[in-house]
C-alpha cells in the first residue's frame, strides 16, 4: 500500500537550501497562479498526488518507485547538497550523486510526465489505439478500478516509471561527462528556484550543451560541453542571468530566500503579462 500519497517532485531537502535561516522550514514564494508572494513552508510546496504510485495487480496502489527514488538518489544527494551550500567541494562520487538527483528533478515533473504520455496515446494508430483501450478496459476490470479519463496514464504508469529512470541515467552520465563550473553569489542578491529548477540548452549550430541548476541562494552550478566557461564574466550579470532561466521555466512557483534578487522585475514583469 501507498505509505504517502503527497509525493514530491521538488525535493523538501533541496528547498530547505532557499528558506530563511538556510536549512529552515521558512521559504517565501511565488505563486505563479495567484500572482504574489507567501510564507511556505517544504511540505507545502512542490508536491502532487500520486505522482510516482501507481495501482499493482490486487488493485492495491503501491508507492515502491517513490520509495526507490528516495533511497538510490534522494537520500545519498542529501549530504551533497548541503556540502556545496556551505562552500564545499565534490569528489567524483559526489559528483555523480547529485548529477543524478539533477536528472531525476528534470525528469520527475508532473507537466512533463502528463506530455509524454498524451504525446504517445496520440501518437499511436488507429489499430493500436483500439488495442490498448482494451488492454486497459481489462486491466481495470482486473483491478476492480473504474474506467474513466484517468485510466489510460494509470495504466501506463510502469512504463513511465521505466523511462524516467533510464532517461535519469543517461542524462547522469552525460553530465559527468561535461565541465562543472561552481558560480557564487551573495545572500543579498541569492539565486532562487522554482518547480522546475533544471534549465537545459542545446545550441546545435556550435554544438554547445548547457544545464544550470541553483544549489541554494549562494551557489548555482553550469555544467557545460562543447564550449568555453568565461570565468571573467561579470558575477552580478550571471546570478540574474541564471535567475531568469529558472523565473522564465516556473509553471506554479517561485521560491526565494528573500522579495528582493536580481531579475525579480522580470517576475514581476511576467506577471504582468499573464
Amino acid at each position: 500500500m501507498a505509505k504517502n500519497r503527497r509525493q514530491h517532485f521538488v525535493a523538501r531537502f533541496y528547498l530547505r537550501n532557499f528558506a530563511e535561516p538556510m536549512f529552515s522550514d521558512n521559504l517565501r514564494v511565488y505563486d505563479m497562479r495567484k500572482q504574489l508572494w507567501e510564507p511556505r513552508t517544504p511540505d507545502g510546496v512542490g508536491w502532487f498526488k500520486d505522482l510516482c504510485s501507481m495501482i499493482d495487480m490486487k488493485g492495491n496502489r503501491t508507492d515502491d518507485f517513490d520509495q526507490y527514488l528516495k533511497r538510490k538518489v534522494e537520500d545519498p544527494a542529501v549530504p551533497v547538497l548541503k556540502k556545496l551550500a556551505t562552500g564545499g567541494g565534490l569528489d567524483a562520487r559526489e559528483r555523480s550523486a547529485l548529477a543524478l538527483f539533477i536528472a531525476l528533478t528534470a525528469a520527475r515533473s508532473p507537466e512533463l510526465m502528463k506530455n509524454a504520455t498524451t504525446a504517445h496515446l496520440d501518437s499511436l494508430a488507429p489499430a493500436d489505439r483500439a488495442e490498448l483501450d482494451a488492454l486497459v478496459k481489462l486491466w481495470c476490470e482486473w483491478t476492480e478500478r473504474s474506467y474513466d479519463e484517468k485510466s489510460h496514464s494509470e495504466f501506463l504508469k510502469p512504463g513511465t516509471f521505466g523511462a524516467i529512470w533510464v532517461w535519469s541515467q543517461s542524462i547522469q552520465r552525460r553530465l559527468m561527462q561535461w565541465e562543472w563550473h561552481l558560480v557564487h553569489t551573495t545572500r543579498d542578491r541569492p539565486f532562487v528556484t522554482s518547480d522546475r529548477p533544471v534549465f537545459a540548452q542545446w545550441d546545435r549550430d556550435q554544438e554547445v550543451r548547457l544545464v544550470v541548476f541553483p544549489v541554494s541562494s549562494e551557489v548555482a552550478i553550469i555544467v557545460i560541453a562543447g564550449g568555453q566557461f568565461n570565468e571573467a564574466r561579470d558575477r552580478t550579470k550571471e546570478v540574474y542571468a541564471i535567475n531568469r532561466q529558472t523565473m522564465d521555466r516556473a509553471s506554479q512557483f517561485v521560491v526565494a530566500c528573500k522579495e528582493t534578487f536580481p531579475a525579480a522585475d522580470f517576475l514581476a514583469s511576467r506577471g504582468q503579462k499573464a
